[in-house]
């Protein structure tokens, strides 16, 4: 008798020690992923964050992740009817540099589910084609997106981003999506 004790109270801790107990913690796990060289060489060690699909050629990307207006990081990929949502991507190398200036170009797309184009902007740096771009505010790049009004039924997005060199082969590019959370 004393032995099955001694048996159920060791397979009772066993139990009791491999749960994953939370209290009062009610926020979504962030999704991070670090990006090893199995993954993609040319995003080796590459924080991406919020379930982004990305690429990158010529260049080094540091961290890829999405934020509210306030540039709070978002847990969740959603935003209300129009609440900005930020893209930030945070650049280690690849920009060439003219003249002490780089030259960047930066599109960007939004979809509906069903893949009706909503918003497109073809180069959102273009003023700035001539005389370029420090090249310290070209190694944080944020790219914003927002439904300012929704048809009912439509309430998820596909965000297709590219940036790139205009100098240079330098390119980042992908895409992520996100919801219209309910009031």
């Amino acid at each position: 008798m004393r032995k099955l004790t001694l048996i159920y109270a060791t397979i009772s801790c066993m139990v009791l020690y491999s749960c994953d107990f939370k209290v009062g913690d009610k926020k979504p796990d962030l999704k991070v992923k670090t990006v090893s060289s199995q993954d993609n060489t040319t995003l080796n060690g590459a924080i991406i964050k919020n379930n982004i699909e990305v690429d990158a050629t010529g260049v080094k990307v540091n961290e890829v992740y999405l934020v509210d207006a306030d540039y709070k990081p978002l847990a969740e990929n959603t935003a209300r009817v129009g609440e900005k949502i930020h893209i930030v991507i945070k650049m280690d190398t690849g920009w060439v540099k003219e003249n002490g200036k780089s030259f960047i170009g930066a599109s960007e797309k939004i979809l509906t589910s069903a893949g009706r184009v909503v918003v497109s902007a073809d180069d959102i740096f273009k003023e700035q084609e001539l005389t370029g771009l420090d090249p310290e505010d070209t190694k944080v790049i944020s790219l914003s997106a927002i439904i300012t009004q929704a048809d009912p039924g439509i309430d998820k997005f596909e965000v297709q981003f590219k940036v790139w060199d205009k100098k240079g082969l330098g390119e980042v590019k992908g895409k992520y999506y996100f919801s219209l959370k309910k009031d």
